[in-house]
């Protein structure tokens, strides 16, 4: 049986123009390496480029650039077990690993996306942010080559090799790990009556916070975890707006210079912002910060006559708002 002659030129063009990126693939092939400490495992999936006579660093691998740290997809580091790596908490699952290389240190970044092409990188998924150790190879590494070695029981060092450069960080198991954004509160009195303000306090983890992490013109749930919780025994008035005595939810919408607090009859919990459940939106004057914030704070400050500051800071900012009972006639 002949195949038809208009179909086997089709068919010699569509392998032909597949050859590129099949290649490309065998150029960079997919690799992976684990480590076990007892019954627990470490393990990192990546693509593995060679030089072929190119410069790496400072040219294929650009300074001060997010680097995939290897090839197409994006490398993944899983655990299942909870670790501090380069002095960070994190807890057991997946992840993607990058790197941003510079010519005065280099950085890890571990980024909660997952399964994505190693060009799709989005600084708002960054889990952490931390200072790597790098060193100079006495011998040329052609093809790049990631290592995971024990140094004890349940510590090891995670290596990048590649040129004349290797890139590491220390890691142990965690069992006590500590809640990455713990909770914690604040309170005031107005004449006796009592407000709180209940919430999740997020740490910046190396990252960059305004207009990344929490991006602006978007609304924010003002914290981390569940919502942030505010209760007042007492009609309250806050900025414009005059806010019954109750419980709350409070969320946020913050742009390059101010803030917009948003107070919610949302019930508290884990629930989705809901516009409908708005009670009021209150600006917030924005003053910079002299020394960093972090994690998050919210906390109550007096201010002139029986007022008080309610103010939302982190990184380099903080958001304020004058807060007063109501009084009867």
């Amino acid at each position: 049986m002949f195949m038809n002659s208009r179909i086997l030129p089709v068919l010699l063009l569509t392998l032909i123009a597949a050859l590129p990126a099949v290649a490309q693939t065998l150029r960079s092939p997919r690799d992976s390496v684990a480590l076990s400490l007892d019954t627990n495992r470490i393990s990192i999936n990546y693509g593995r480029p060679s030089m072929r006579g190119r410069r790496i660093m400072g040219e294929l691998v650009p300074w001060d650039k997010v680097w995939r740290t290897g090839a197409n997809e994006a490398t993944h580091l899983t655990t299942n077990f909870d670790l501090t790596i380069g002095g960070v908490p994190l807890q057991r699952g997946k992840y993607t690993l990058w790197t941003l290389p510079s010519t005065s240190g280099w950085k890890l970044i571990i980024n909660k996306q997952t399964g994505q092409w190693g060009t799709l990188y989005d600084e708002g998924q960054d889990y952490a942010r931390f200072d790597a150790g790098v060193a100079t190879l006495p011998a040329t590494v052609e093809t790049l080559t990631v290592r995971l070695k024990a140094t004890g029981p349940a510590s090891g060092v995670l290596q990048f090799l590649w040129e004349n450069t290797m890139v590491s960080t220390t890691f142990e198991k965690n069992t006590g790990i500590r809640p990455v954004s713990p909770l914690d509160s604040s309170m005031v009195k107005f004449d006796g009556a009592v407000a709180t303000v209940k919430y999740s306090k997020p740490s910046a983890r190396g990252r960059t916070i305004w207009g990344v992490v929490v991006p602006y013109d978007s609304v924010w749930r003002t914290g981390a975890n569940n919502a942030t919780v505010f209760w007042c025994a007492a009609d309250l008035t806050i900025g414009n707006a005059t806010i019954p005595g109750g419980t709350y939810t409070l969320y946020s919408v913050p742009t390059s210079s101010a803030l917009t607090l948003i107070v919610s009859k949302k019930a508290p919990g884990r629930a989705q912002y809901d516009r409908e459940q708005d009670l009021a939106r209150i600006p917030m004057e924005m003053e910079g910060t002299t020394t960093a914030i972090d994690p998050l704070r919210i906390w109550f400050d007096p201010a002139e006559g029986s007022d008080t500051w309610l103010k939302i800071g982190w990184a380099d900012r903080v958001y304020k708002v004058k807060v007063r009972r109501q009084i009867s006639d």
